[in-house]
């Protein structure tokens, strides 16, 4: 009865020692934590500090660089060079406006000259034709006679024409006939056709009904094939697995009941003396460790409490994990900071390559200046240029339109046209002016073609075919050369 209660008192005291080993060993390992966590926060805090120095550097240059660009920018904007392209773009906004007056008032010159020009070379072939065409006996008789034979040859014509037409006439009455016979058997046709596609659209819906039944009671068949093999290849799987665990069952049992019969063999006791007594020199020697550990964790704790300068070993413990949670928040912090330096970077190297690409585009656009200022200056000398070849032209074609006037003045004079209506208009003025030429031209056609009319005068067509002795002459042959001819 003794031995037992030292016996549990022994395996007391052997949980005990092994506790506090397992304890030792896991504060010995959260020091060597604490301190490389420490020595890893002095070595981030150094490196932080380095890194945040150099960042605030940067962003100093990075000031100091954008507030020069700003006063570049501001000095290029309001600067002289700004004063002198607005004077120099109103100055050639005047010569444009300028060249595009001249430019117009030109056209409307030579538009003017041009008119001029025609009436003048109008009037020079009108009267070169009445040079030509003075009348003759000769030339009096050869025209009427081309006059009746014009006239035979038009009565000719007009027969054919005629017969022509009532060819024509009687070919579109058939084929209006044929078109209106077309037209009722072409509505038939669509009545017809419209039943067969009716019939057709109707069959193709059966059909497509009737395929929609076949492919679902196809698929139904299919889904239940597969449904019906999946069953059996479960059935037989659960079959198989239930043998296997029915052969596992029986293994176990057989197993069990082999180890109750070697158990009830082995528990009946023998014994032995030499074996208690190295039992329990192996127990004491336990004891004699456990009690070492156990002094060891006693000086550990004692150097961790005045270490800390806590007696409560709970509170010690809580100490402990507010620490750990602030070195993990710390941890966390600095993580958030050094993405935040990361990002910060990022930004500071985008602005720094907006900062060159606008250093860039802003010298572009000062040699795009320059080179724009150059060609509006060329523009400008050349349009001078232009100006002026154009204000030679207009003294030029001013000269040659007083020269037309001249003559058209002396062409209305020679002809003797009747003054009455141009002095009404003009207030007694009868001198030739760009502004009033058209009715003097006007004047002087009027009077030409009185003068062609009364000098060419024709017999007229009425007298020629109310003659007795003429008979109309119907010539199939020349009639096919005229034709042949006008082809």
């Amino acid at each position: 009865m003794s031995s037992q209660p030292k016996m549990s008192s022994e395996m007391g005291a052997a949980e005990q020692y092994e506790m506090e080993q397992l304890a030792e060993a896991e504060t010995q390992r959260l020091h060597k934590l604490l301190r490389t966590l420490e020595i890893e926060r002095i070595t981030f805090l150094d490196s932080k500090n380095k890194s945040m120095r150099k960042f605030r550097a940067n962003m100093r240059t990075l000031e100091k660089e954008k507030q020069q660009l700003q006063l570049q920018l501001d000095c290029e904007e309001h600067g002289v060079h700004s004063k002198r392209e607005t004077e120099m773009e109103s100055e050639l906004d005047l010569t444009y406006e300028r060249q595009e007056k001249a430019n117009h008032n030109l056209k409307a010159k030579k538009e003017g000259l041009r008119e001029l020009e025609s009436h003048i070379r109008k009037i020079h072939r009108e009267i070169a034709e009445i040079r030509k065409n003075e009348v003759t006996d000769i030339r009096y008789n050869e025209t009427i006679a081309r006059a009746q034979r014009s006239v035979r040859k038009l009565e000719n014509r007009l027969d054919v024409v005629n017969k022509k037409a009532g060819v024509a006439m009687a070919e579109n009455s058939q084929l209006r006939q044929t078109i209106d016979h077309m037209l009722t058997e072409r509505a038939t046709f669509n009545i017809m056709w419209e039943k067969l596609v009716a019939k057709l659209n109707e069959g193709k819906r059966y059909m497509m009904d009737l395929i929609d039944q076949a492919t679902s009671a196809y698929d139904t068949r299919e889904e239940l094939c597969t449904k019906l093999q999946i069953l059996k290849d479960k059935g037989q799987s659960e079959k198989v697995t239930h043998i296997q665990e029915m052969r596992e069952l029986q293994r176990k049992l057989d197993h069990d009941a082999k180890l109750q019969e070697f158990l009830s063999i082995k528990g009946q006791r023998r014994s032995n003396a030499e074996l208690e007594e190295r039992e329990a020199l192996k127990k004491q020697k336990m004891l004699e460790n456990l009690e070492k550990q156990y002094a060891e964790y006693e000086q550990i704790m004692s150097r961790i409490m005045t270490f800390s300068g806590e007696d409560d070993i709970d509170r010690l413990v809580a100490k402990f994990i507010k620490k750990e949670e602030e070195n993990f928040a710390l941890f966390n912090y600095v993580n958030e900071l050094s993405h935040e330096v990361e990002t910060l970077t990022e930004s500071v190297q985008l602005l720094q390559d907006k900062i060159t690409e606008q250093i860039a585009i802003n010298e572009s656009k000062e040699h795009s200046q320059d080179d724009n200022i150059d060609a509006l200056r060329l523009a400008e000398v050349t349009s001078k240029e232009e100006a002026d070849a154009a204000f030679e032209i207009k003294q030029v074609w001013d000269v040659k339109l007083d020269e037309l006037l001249r003559t058209a003045e002396r062409i209305y004079k020679l002809l003797h046209c009747d003054e009455a209506p141009i002095l009404n208009l003009l207030n007694n003025e009868s001198k030739v002016t760009l502004n009033n030429a058209k009715l003097f031209l006007g004047i002087i056609e009027r009077r030409v073609a009185n003068i062609i009319s009364n000098v060419n005068y024709v017999e007229p067509t009425t007298k020629i075919l109310g003659k007795k002795d003429r008979v109309p002459n119907f010539n199939v042959k020349e009639s096919a050369k005229i034709r042949v001819d006008r082809g």
